[in-house]
C-alpha cells in the first residue's frame, strides 16, 4: 500500500511531460540568418514524395486605405494532375485567407495553374470566394497577376525508389515520381490589395495579417492524391489534405517576419512596381528553406498567439489525455488499494468519465453537423458510448454485490468492457496525434509513457490478484481486518425505505473495500454455513 502514492506521482509527472505535444507544445525551432529583406519559406520534397513549394512576399503601403498591399509569389513543383497544394494566413483554417494551386501542367487544356482563393468559417472545405466585397471592407481585392507552368527538370535518382506507405492511403500506387520522370512548377505572382482589411469583414472570424507583425503565422496544407477528372474550376471540391505534419506533407505552419517584407521605392523598384519587377523582387533563392521566417513564433507575442489559437481540439486533447492517460488507469489502482478502495474508486470514474464526456462533446462540436469522416472519430464514439454502458454496468453490479455478496455476469461485464475501453482509449489518443499532425517524437513518447503505463496497471492487478490468494480469497488475516489493517465498513443504507437488508432489498453505499469487491467462492460458503448475509446486515 505504501508504493500506490510513488506511484501515481511517477504516472502524473510521465503524463506532464509526455502530453505536452497534445496541448499546443512544438517540438523543432529554426530560425535562419538573413542577409537581406527577403522574406521565403520552402517546403522540397518532390523526390520523397512530400510537399514541394516556395512562397516569397513583399508588401507596400496602401495611402487610401491607410493599409498594406501585400503581394505572394508561390511557385509548386508538381509532376501530375493530382492534388492541390495551399498557403493561408493565420494558424487556423476557420477564417484563413486560402490561396489554393492546382491544375495539369502535363495534358490539361488550360494554359495556366488555377488559383482559388478560398475561406471557410470553420472545420470545413474551404469554399471560393466569388466576390470579395462580401466578406471584408472596401477595398480589400484579391488578384492573379501572373500564373504560368513550367518545365523544372527530372526527379532525381533516390536510394531504390522505394514506396512510402503512410498510415491514412488507401491504394498502393506509388507516391514517389521515378527517377527521370519530368517535372513543372506552377508560377503564381497574386496581388492581395489593402490586405490587412481582411479581418475587418462582417463578423469576427477572419485571421488577421499585418505587414508590421513580426511574428504573422501562415498555413500550408496539401493533397497529393485526388484526381479531378479534368474539372479544373475555381470552385472544384476538394479533397482532405493529410493528416500528417511537415515530415511527410500534410500540412504545415511557418511564421514571418513581415516588418522586412516592406519594399522601397529608392531601392527595390522606380515609380510603380511592375509584375515584372515584382517578380524579380521576389524570386526564389535556390537552396534556402528559410529566410525571415521560422517554423516557430518569433516574438512573446507570436507565442501567446500560438498557444490561444485553435482551441477546441486543443480542449479535446487535455480532456480525453487526462482521462485516459491518467484519471482511467489511477481508477484501476485505487480499486485494488485496500482500505476504502471502492469510495475512491468510483470518485476517480466518475471523473474520468465526466472528463470523456466533455472531449467528446468537443470533439462532436468540432465536427459541426457533419458525419465522421475518419477512424478516430468513429473509435472515439464507440469508445464513448461503451464507457456508458460500462457506468450502468458499474452501478447494476454495486447493487447487485450489496444483495448478494458475489459477483455476476453484470460485474464482469463490468470490469471487462472498462479494461477494454481504457485500452481503446490509449489507441485512440496515439491516433489522434496522428491525425492532428505531430512529429514523430511526440507520437512515439506517448507510445513508450502507454507502454510504461500498461505494465505498472499490469502489476498492480497481478499483484492483488496474489494478496487475494494469499488471504484465501476475502483479502482478510482471519481477525476480521484488512490486509493494510484498516477495519472494514458495513454501514448499509436501504435503498427502498426498509430497514433491514433481506435478500429482496436493494442497498446503496458509496464506501467499500476492495476486499468487499473480491468475494470469492469461499466467502459465499463460509457465508452459506453462518445463514448468509443476515449475521452481518442484521446487527
Amino acid at each position: 500500500m505504501a508504493r500506490l502514492p510513488s506511484l501515481i506521482g511517477a504516472l502524473l509527472l510521465s503524463a506532464s511531460l509526455f502530453t505536452q505535444p497534445l496541448l499546443g507544445a512544438s517540438t523543432t525551432t529554426t530560425t535562419p540568418t538573413t542577409t537581406d529583406n527577403k522574406v521565403q519559406y520552402c517546403q522540397t520534397n518532390i523526390s520523397t514524395g512530400g510537399a514541394d513549394f516556395c512562397l516569397s512576399l513583399a508588401s507596400l503601403p496602401n495611402i487610401t486605405t491607410s493599409s498594406h498591399d501585400i503581394y505572394f509569389h508561390l511557385t509548386v513543383s508538381r509532376w501530375n494532375a493530382n492534388g492541390w497544394t495551399a498557403i493561408g494566413t493565420g494558424q487556423t483554417m476557420a477564417g484563413a485567407l486560402m490561396f489554393v494551386v492546382y491544375g495539369d501542367p502535363v495534358n490539361g487544356t488550360e494554359k495556366e495553374p488555377v488559383v482559388s482563393v478560398r475561406t471557410v468559417e470553420g472545420h470545413r472545405q474551404p469554399q471560393w470566394i466569388e466576390d470579395f466585397g462580401t466578406v471584408a471592407e472596401k477595398g480589400f481585392d484579391v488578384q492573379v497577376l501572373a500564373s504560368s507552368w513550367k518545365e523544372a527538370g527530372t526527379v532525381p535518382a533516390t536510394k531504390g525508389n522505394v514506396k512510402v506507405k503512410r498510415h491514412d492511403d488507401h491504394d498502393e500506387h506509388a507516391i514517389i515520381p521515378a527517377a527521370g520522370t519530368k517535372t513543372y512548377v506552377a508560377d503564381v505572382l497574386l496581388a492581395c490589395y489593402s490586405c490587412s482589411l481582411w479581418s475587418s469583414g462582417p463578423g469576427s472570424w477572419r485571421t488577421s495579417i499585418s505587414a508590421k507583425d513580426s511574428s504573422q503565422p501562415f498555413l500550408w496544407a496539401w493533397n497529393d492524391r485526388q484526381d479531378f477528372s479534368g474539372n479544373f474550376t475555381r470552385d472544384a471540391q476538394l479533397k482532405m489534405h493529410r493528416h500528417r505534419g511537415s515530415e511527410t506533407g500534410g500540412y504545415g505552419f511557418f511564421w514571418a517576419d513581415m516588418t522586412r517584407s516592406v519594399l522601397s521605392a529608392s531601392t527595390d523598384y522606380v515609380g510603380i512596381p511592375t509584375t515584372s519587377d515584382l517578380l524579380k523582387i521576389l524570386s526564389v533563392v535556390p537552396s534556402a528553406k528559410m529566410l525571415s521566417t521560422s517554423e516557430e513564433p518569433m516574438s512573446a507575442s507570436g507565442w501567446l498567439g500560438k498557444l490561444t489559437s485553435n482551441p477546441l481540439p486543443k480542449t479535446h486533447a487535455f480532456f480525453m489525455t487526462i482521462a485516459f492517460l491518467i484519471l482511467f488507469p489511477l481508477g484501476v489502482l485505487l480499486i485494488r488499494s485496500g482500505g476504502n478502495a471502492f469510495q475512491k474508486h468510483w470518485i476517480v470514474q466518475a471523473l474520468a468519465s465526466t472528463f470523456t464526456l466533455a472531449g467528446a462533446g468537443v470533439g462532436l462540436y468540432m465536427t459541426g453537423r457533419r458525419v465522421p469522416s475518419t477512424f478516430h472519430q468513429w473509435f472515439g464514439l464507440a469508445i464513448t458510448l461503451a464507457l456508458v454502458v460500462q457506468v450502468i454496468l458499474g452501478w447494476r453490479h454495486h447493487m447487485d454485490f450489496l444483495r448478494i455478496r458475489k459477483r455476476t455476469w453484470i460485474s464482469y461485464g463490468h470490469i471487462w468492457l472498462g479494461r477494454w475501453a481504457v485500452l481503446a482509449g490509449w489507441v485512440n489518443v496515439i491516433l489522434g496525434l496522428l491525425l492532428s499532425g505531430h512529429s514523430r517524437v511526440d507520437v512515439w513518447g506517448v507510445g513508450i509513457f502507454v507502454g510504461m503505463e500498461a505494465v505498472v496497471v499490469c502489476w498492480w492487478v497481478w499483484r492483488a490478484a496474489q494478496r487475494k490468494a494469499r488471504t484465501g480469497g476475502n483479502g482478510q488475516d482471519g481477525k476480521g481486518q484488512t490486509e493494510d489493517g484498516e477495519a472494514e465498513s458495513y454501514g448499509l443504507m436501504a435503498r427502498n425505505g426498509g430497514g433491514g437488508a433481506g435478500a429482496d432489498g436493494e442497498y446503496f453505499r458509496l464506501s467499500m473495500s476492495e476486499d468487499d469487491l473480491s468475494s470469492s467462492e469461499d466467502e459465499e460458503e463460509g457465508k452459506r454455513r453462518t445463514g448468509g448475509l443476515g449475521g452481518v446486515a442484521g446487527k
